[in-house]
Order: structure tokens, then sequence, then C-alpha cells
């Protein structure tokens, strides 16, 4: 499991996605309290929808790449709107509709990469190692959102914000990178015997 590079490019990723959402954490409550003037008491009007709303699109992009053979592109796709998601941040992330706008994106590139790892890990791991290669997944995946926190609050409060978003999108970069060297496994449908 821990030699197995597609195995440690998925175990990059999600490592990679939850820095990037816990460190966001760290400064997007105050934003949208400074720079979108909501109360905290109100920040539910804008995560709500951005969540409900991104799951319109997220589910139609997964069943499509799946039906037609094409998840490593809406793999790699959702990776590039998280790179886009953390320069938007750093660039265009003031006022209400932009941090909203921004945080609508950032849930559907989320949302796709956060449905799909997983269902990637477990059709690439050998069938004795599935469950060591999901709990390699997910010890990653723990460690993305400790060191998220710890490394965005730090960044936050000893370079600031825009050092935060530039850190993230430097992963994001680096993770896409990563992603087009992936050989996706063949869709469902092609591994089944026909009848």
């Amino acid at each position: 499991v821990l030699s197995n590079p597609l195995l440690l490019r998925l175990n990059f990723g999600v490592f990679a996605l939850h820095v990037m959402q816990t460190a966001m954490w760290v400064l997007l409550p105050s934003a949208l309290v400074s720079s979108g003037g909501l109360a905290v008491g109100e920040h539910w009007k804008v995560y709500l929808p951005a969540v409900l709303l991104s799951f319109v699109v997220m589910v139609p992009a997964i069943i499509a790449a799946e039906k037609h053979g094409r998840m490593k592109l809406v793999f790699n796709a959702s990776i590039g709107l998280l790179l886009a998601v953390q320069l938007g941040f750093a660039f265009f992330g003031v006022g209400l509709l932009p941090l909203a706008f921004w945080l609508f994106v950032f849930f559907i590139a989320f949302n796709v990469l956060e449905a799909t790892q997983p269902s990637l890990i477990s059709r690439i791991a050998p069938p004795h190692a599935k469950g060591a290669a999901l709990g390699v997944y997910n010890t990653t995946q723990s460690l993305g959102l400790f060191l998220g926190g710890v490394a965005g609050g730090f960044l936050a409060k000893s370079a600031g914000s825009f050092a935060v978003w530039m850190a993230c999108a430097a992963l994001a970069a680096i993770w896409l990178i990563v992603g087009l060297s992936m050989t996706m496994p063949p869709p469902r449908n092609a591994s089944r015997p026909h009848k």
C-alpha cells in the first residue's frame, strides 16, 4: 500500500485537500465579518446555499465522468478549480458576493474530490489490502486537517491572509501536477462482464 504510486498520489491529494480546507477556515469567518459585513450568526446564509448549489453541479459531473470515462478530466479540473479558488480569494476576495462566489466554487471542487477519491482508492488497491489502503488514506486526511489548522493559523498570524491563500495555491498547483500523471482505473461499467 505504501509503495503503490497511484495510492500515494491519492493520499497526497486528500492530505492537500484537507490542508486547504482547514487553512481556509482560519480566514473565512473573519473575512465574512470584516469584508462581507455579515455577522457570525448569519454565516449560514452563505454556507448553506454554497453547499447545496455545489451538489447540483457536482453530482451530474461525477455521473457524466463515470459514464463517459472522463474521470481523469473531471478529477484534474476539480484540482484546477481549487487552484483558481485560492488565487480568487487572494486577489478578488473582497466583499460578500466575491467571498460567496469563491466559496461556492470551492465546494464544487471539494465535493467532487471528496466523493471520488475514496472510490478510486478502493478500486486501485489490491483486494487483500483495501482496508489498509483506506486506513492510510484516512490517516493522511486527518494529518491534513491538523496541519492545515496549525500552518494556516501560523501563516495568518505571522504573514497575513494573503500568505495563506498563496501557500494553498502552491499546494493546489503541486497537486495538479501530481494529478496529471495519474492513471485512472477503468470505469465501473467497463470492468463488469457483459451478460
